[in-house]
C-alpha cells in the first residue's frame, strides 16, 4: 500500500480518510491550526514526508481563502500528489483529468470533460459533456454543470448551484450556494444571481 498524508485535518480531511484508507496507508494529517494525535505536522513540513516518497492528497476545500489554497498547493511538487476518484462515481471513458484532482462519491462526469490540476469535485455533482473545469477549482456538493460550460481557475462553485449550458465562469470567482448561472460571470467576482455580481475580495 502506498503511504499517504492528508493536507488539512478538518471535516473534508476526515471524509477523505474514510475513502482512501482502504487503498493507502494514511500516516496522518498536516494542519496549521488543528492539534491532535492524528496531526503529524504543519503544512510547511510536507518536505519531510515527500522526500521519503510519501504521497500527498489535499483536503483544502474551503471557499474562504482560495488564493491561499492555491499558494499552498503550488509550494508542493505536483508529482507528490495522488489523484483520487471514488469507485462510486460514474466517469465516462473520455475524462481528461490532471494530477491532484479528487472526485467524491455519487458524482457523474460525462463525456469529453476536462478537469485541471487540483480540481475538487464534491459529492453528487454532475459535470455534463464538453465542459472544462480549470485548475484549482472546487465544485461543492450537488453542483450541476451543464454541457459546454467553461469554468476558469481557482473558482468555487457553491453547493446546489446550477451552471446552465454554454455559460462561463471566470478565474477567481465564487458562485453562491443555490445560484443559477445563466450567462458569463466575469473573473474576480462573486455571483449570487444575474442581477447581483460583486467584487471577490478573496481573489
Amino acid at each position: 500500500m502506498k503511504k499517504l498524508i492528508i493536507l488539512s485535518a478538518g471535516g473534508t480531511a476526515r471524509e477523505l480518510f474514510k475513502l482512501v484508507n482502504k487503498e493507502h496507508e494514511v500516516l496522518g494529517y498536516l494542519d496549521d491550526q488543528i492539534d491532535n494525535a492524528q496531526v503529524i505536522g504543519k503544512i510547511h513540513d510536507f518536505k519531510k514526508f515527500t522526500d521519503q516518497g510519501i504521497s500527498v492528497i489535499s483536503a483544502l476545500g474551503s471557499y474562504k481563502n482560495m488564493s491561499r489554497r492555491k499558494e499552498v498547493l503550488n509550494n508542493i511538487p505536483l508529482n507528490a500528489f495522488i489523484s483520487f476518484y471514488s469507485n462510486q462515481t460514474l466517469i465516462y471513458d473520455t475524462l481528461d483529468a490532471n494530477i491532484g484532482t479528487t472526485i467524491f462519491p455519487y458524482s457523474i462526469i460525462s463525456t469529453n470533460v476536462t478537469l485541471g490540476v487540483h480540481c475538487f469535485i464534491y459529492h453528487n455533482c454532475v459535470v455534463s459533456h464538453d465542459s472544462c473545469i480549470g485548475d484549482y477549482t472546487i465544485l461543492s456538493n450537488s453542483v450541476t454543470v451543464s454541457g459546454g460550460v467553461i469554468i476558469g481557475e481557482n473558482s468555487y462553485i457553491g453547493a446546489g448551484s446550477t451552471v446552465l449550458e454554454g455559460s462561463s465562469i471566470g478565474d477567481n470567482c465564487i458562485v453562491a450556494a443555490g445560484a443559477t448561472v445563466i450567462d458569463a460571470v466575469p473573473e474576480n467576482s462573486i455571483y449570487i444571481s444575474k442581477d447581483n455580481i460583486k467584487p471577490n475580495h478573496y481573489a
